[in-house]
């Protein structure tokens, strides 16, 4: 059911009726509301066709701003930090004496948590745009732990291509790198909304609060530098990665080759004896034992000259 929280009076009020004569009005549209959505809005200001069809399906489109003469209405996306948790969207509509905000997919506790700090502190009379810094306030501080989860995980990642450079840690990585790359997607759009809302041409935030606005574009802004960061990181990680798997895959052949050129002499040795021909130690006493020795000798002395290359190199 809707929930409406208004100042009358310079004095803050909580209803789930209409108000009448509100200064401030701040309407909260829940999953329950959907159907409600149209008419409540047409209360407020004759808006557009786009904007209602952003409320009743924003979960199908990116963060986005749609300006108006009358009011200004825009899209977040918070992403959880368990990946198996889908987005939650949280629209707005501000204009110079109301505030809209609608989740109509499922509850919020960034809404729900501002709702209550206004209702109880009595702020409505600062106006709806200090409303509307509380809940995006909320939404960067929940944001701000999606980062650190992820930052989380990379040190983790990091930790373990470390201690064991030779595990398989492909498939984490990726999966990361792609959780990282969605969440830029989303913050991306969401910064560009949170400058303009700073902005001081944006004429639905009062000069006295704009100070508030501009301290949380700047939070947004950590926010996705810490994201792009941890990026940044994985991709030299991948490149690590990579090179390490290259130089065990190196090491390998390298001792493969090793152990074919040291067969060679004793393989050689041997392909000439066995020969049909009539090979003069062939009826020695001692021609089996002075062939193994020959091996033996060759592949030493092709050893030695092996390992002194190497210590040159």
């Amino acid at each position: 059911m809707a929930r409406f929280l208004f100042s009358k009076d310079k004095r803050t009020e909580e209803s789930s009726a209409w108000p009448d004569n509100a200064d401030f009005l701040w309407v909260d549209l829940g999953p329950e509301d959907r159907g409600q959505v149209k008419d409540t809005v047409k209360k407020l200001y004759s808006a557009h066709p786009k904007v209602i069809e952003h409320l009743l399906h924003g979960e199908s489109h990116r963060p986005n701003l749609l300006v108006e003469d009358d009011a200004v209405s825009f899209m977040l996306a918070l992403i959880p930090v368990s990946p198996e948790r889908p987005l939650h969207h949280l629209s707005f509509i501000i204009g110079h004496h109301f505030l809209v905000t609608a989740h109509l997919s499922d509850a919020s506790h960034v809404v729900d948590h501002a709702f209550g700090y206004v209702r109880q502190n009595h702020l409505m009379d600062e106006g709806v745009d200090f409303a509307l810094y509380e809940v995006l306030k909320g939404h960067v501080v929940a944001l701000r732990e999606l980062a650190n989860h992820l930052d989380d995980q990379f040190e983790d990642l990091h930790r373990k291509l470390l201690e064991h450079p030779y595990r398989d840690l492909a498939p984490d990585i990726l999966k990361l790198r792609k959780r990282a790359m969605a969440a830029k997607h989303i913050l991306d759009p969401e910064g560009a909304i949170f400058e303009l809302l700073k902005s001081s041409d944006f004429p639905y935030v009062r000069k006295p609060n704009r100070p508030y606005f501009q301290d949380v574009s700047f939070l947004m802004d950590e926010v996705s530098t810490e994201v792009q960061a941890t990026r940044d990181g994985l991709a030299e990680m991948v490149e690590a990665y990579t090179s390490l798997q290259s130089n065990e895959i190196n090491k390998v052949m390298r001792f493969l080759t090793v152990i074919s050129v040291l067969a060679l002499p004793a393989t050689t040795i041997a392909s000439i004896y066995g020969m049909n021909f009539n090979i003069p130690e062939i009826h020695w006493s001692f021609g089996y034992w002075y062939s193994l020795s020959l091996m033996f000798v060759v592949t030493v002395i092709l050893l030695i000259l092996m390992k002194k290359r190497s210590g040159r190199g």
